[in-house]
């Protein structure tokens, strides 16, 4: 099968999973590039169907193997002309090929078992890049898991998964109600820790002691009160220099990073 016309009715459908109710509709979103469909494999998240333009395949050794790999897997594969790749993709540049991913849901209950929990809490959080960055750090500082509360930006927003470099299908994220965590997190023994620009301890000084849920709120409104008034403490990063804040990825990392320290010291 090779599509050359725009008008397809599955060019029209990869471009309304770029919106939140078709992607939690059909329980699918839409990547786009080599290295994202590369890490998507490598996490054996199931794809539905590859769509890529076969001239760029053969000139580009990557996207080619690429290619090889998905039809070795299985994957449905379509080939399409570049016109029909651009009117799909929601970059400026696409690279070629696009698929159709299975949107991981993985059960909250078994992630905060976990004996040695350091959980990333996404709370209030609109940006889909600051949201995509923290999800990537939190990946690499080796955190359990990202839970994202209602009212964040959709962890799977096309500008959340490339900010996030592929990191969203590594690390288990999941999506809860706030109260509903909060009260797992009690029943648990799991303590919080909430970032506060007005907070009461440095984030040198804090108790990082697993099970530990860290939670961060947006740069506009910060975490909702609920979470301050559960926290074992309210963590403040020191400013030295004019700005007014750190962006919350950049926070993250110095608590995720701290807490790390902790564990390996």
């Amino acid at each position: 099968m090779r599509l050359t016309s725009t008008k397809n009715p599955l060019v029209r459908r990869l471009r309304a999973l770029a919106d939140r109710p078709a992607r939690e509709r059909e329980g699918r979103l839409v990547i786009e590039g080599v290295r994202l469909v590369e890490d998507v494999l490598d996490a054996r998240v199931p794809l539905e169907l590859l769509l890529y333009d076969p001239a760029a395949s053969k000139r580009d050794a990557r996207l080619g193997a690429l290619v090889a790999r998905a039809a070795a897997a299985g994957v449905r594969l379509i080939e399409a002309a570049p016109h029909v790749i651009a009117a799909a993709s929601q970059v400026d540049t696409p690279q070629g090929v696009l698929a159709v991913v299975e949107i991981p849901r993985p059960a909250p209950a078994p992630l905060l078992d976990h004996p040695d929990l350091l959980l990333v809490v996404a709370d209030r959080i609109h940006d889909p890049g600051n949201l995509g960055t923290l999800i990537r750090v939190a990946d690499a500082a080796g955190a359990t898991g990202v839970a994202a509360t209602r009212g964040t930006v959709d962890p799977y927003n096309p500008k959340a998964v490339r900010a996030s470099m592929g990191s969203v299908f590594h690390l288990p994220v999941v999506m809860v109600e706030r109260n509903a965590l909060l009260q797992e997190l009690d029943a648990r023994g799991i303590r919080i820790l909430v970032a506060d620009p007005r907070g009461a301890v440095d984030y040198t000084a804090a108790p990082y002691t697993p099970p530990l849920a860290i939670v961060l709120g947006g740069e506009a409104e910060g975490a909702h009160p609920a979470w301050r008034e559960a926290a074992v403490a309210a963590v403040r990063i020191p400013l030295y220099g004019r700005a007014e804040s750190l962006n919350v990825a950049s926070a993250a990392a110095l608590l995720l990073y701290e807490a790390r320290r902790r564990r390996e010291g």
